[in-house]
């Protein structure tokens, strides 16, 4: 619910800035500044949603220690088809391709490892080239190393980014979130087959998880020369009004290009055969493939033209809805929200994508436990009540929502009868379940965001941001 408040903050320079028309929405507040431009300013949930919470600390440990009761389970420990300590074939096929280079080999032509052929723009290529260095053991374990510290990383940057204490607190419960989160299939499958998924998600978390600065926009390019998916939050910078990020981004992302064409010597082939070749990506009736365009082939039975005008169409929707919620969720401040619904946008809009590349759905779960603590505080203060128990009770309402939400995308280790491959046999919407969840998430931040925004106009706000305030702009605070 909107609710107006007054107040006059001290001068500013030679300007007096006045909050008559402050508004509160969500847990962001929006003012007016000298020039009658709508300016989000700083989060104004109580102190105490900054830090860390009992039940918090409760169920993120006992997620913890199940996961490592099943990781260190004899029979999956034993069984090379489940066991996370091997040579994950994907890092194999990035290791040869740093080995083809290093021989002044392409990296296009048939399988690398095994059938498994190289399937990433040539940049990635050069950066791959480092491996090699070390013995293939050796550089699969610093691999997992740095993937384990990219999630680290993520999952404290979206707790300070939602206004919690970057102390101590804040990082141990940020390396439980991120030990608990291999209890989901996209995160433990990207540790099993030595995927980049999570060193593309931290790259991109540079550009919305931190303050801006003359460097927003290079981790977004990086991501997208590694891997084109991340192009996508290029447009969700646009719709942010964060044009000059954008054009940063843009620029990074050609800088890659040009690098690959002089670092590989088969490059070219990239850009003009291979990355047409579906054949090379997968098949989209793979029990892994989980995108729109393989749940309209689910649905309908086979591909061909009716697939795909219904995976256009899906897809028309799911971009419609997210740059709705983008909209809002950018006015409340909310980047981590931002980022996490760009990811599965991407993930659901992509011609094809595989099960472990929702590794977005971490920052999910961490913003919709942050938006029910705020939201149970707010109507608690607002009733008259309060106490320790508060945020308790927001934590408890957040975790259920994040267990139904996130019931598709259990880990095979973790509860096998709700994992994809069983929910295969189940019909085309059991089969799909993975996919229209991701879909359903988006639609409803789409609608709820919509009923925000609507709000915000009838109190006299644009419907659409005329500019994305800087971090650097010192604005006043309400109190």
């Amino acid at each position: 619910m909107n609710r107006t408040c007054e107040c006059s903050p001290p001068p500013v320079r030679s300007h007096r800035i006045h909050c008559s028309a402050l508004v509160i929405v969500g847990d962001m507040s929006l003012t007016e500044t000298p020039d009658g431009v709508p300016q989000p300013v700083a989060p104004t949930s109580p102190p105490s949603a900054r830090r860390p919470r009992a039940a918090l600390w409760v169920i993120l440990l006992v997620l913890a220690l199940i996961v490592l009761k099943r990781d260190t389970n004899p029979f999956i420990f034993g069984e090379p088809g489940l066991n996370l300590f091997r040579l994950s074939p994907d890092f194999m096929v990035y290791y040869t391709a740093g080995e083809h280079l290093s021989n002044g080999q392409g990296v296009y032509d048939g399988g690398l490892w095994g059938p498994l052929p190289f399937t990433y723009p040539p940049f990635s290529a050069a950066v791959f080239r480092v491996l090699p260095l070390f013995p293939p053991q050796d550089a699969a374990i610093l691999w997992a190393m740095v993937c384990a510290g990219c999630l680290v990383a993520v999952t404290i940057g979206v707790l300070v980014q939602r206004g919690w204490r970057p102390d101590a607190g804040t990082a141990a419960l940020g390396v439980l979130a991120a030990w608990g989160a291999m209890s989901l299939a996209p995160v433990r499958e990207s540790f099993f087959y030595g995927q980049i998924n999570l060193v593309l998600m931290l790259l991109v978390s540079l550009d919305f998880l931190r303050r801006r600065d003359r460097l927003s926009g290079i981790g977004v390019g990086l991501a997208a020369g590694l891997k084109l998916t991340p192009a996508i939050f290029i447009g969700v910078m646009l719709v942010q009004r964060r044009f000059r990020d954008a054009a940063v981004a843009t620029g990074t992302f050609l800088a890659t290009v040009v690098i690959g064409l002089v670092m590989v010597p088969d490059a070219t082939k990239f850009w003009t055969s291979a990355l047409f070749d579906d054949s090379r990506i997968g098949a989209l009736d793979n029990p892994g493939a989980q995108s729109l365009k393989s749940t309209a082939v689910r649905w309908i039975g086979h591909e061909g033209t009716g697939a795909t005008l219904l995976w256009l169409v899906l897809a028309v929707v799911i971009l419609a809805a997210a740059t709705v919620a983008v909209i809002a969720a950018t006015r409340r401040g909310n980047d981590a929200l931002v980022m996490a619904l760009g990811g599965i946008t991407a993930c659901l809009i992509s011609p094809f994508s595989w099960h472990h590349h929702w590794v977005w759905l971490v920052p999910l779960a961490l913003c919709l436990i942050d938006l029910a603590v705020r939201a149970t505080e707010k109507t608690a203060a607002r009733a008259g009540v309060g106490g320790w128990w508060v945020p308790q009770v927001g934590v408890l309402i957040g975790a259920a929502a994040v267990t139904l939400v996130m019931l598709p995308y259990v880990s095979t280790t973790f509860y096998f009868n709700l994992t994809y491959w069983v929910m295969m046999g189940k019909g085309a919407w059991g089969a799909t379940w993975y996919t229209w969840q991701g879909a359903l998430v988006v639609l409803i931040a789409g609608a709820v965001s919509l009923w925000l925004l609507r709000g915000d106009s009838r109190d006299g706000q644009p419907m659409w941001p005329r500019r994305k305030p800087s971090p650097r702009e010192k604005l006043p605070v309400a109190e």
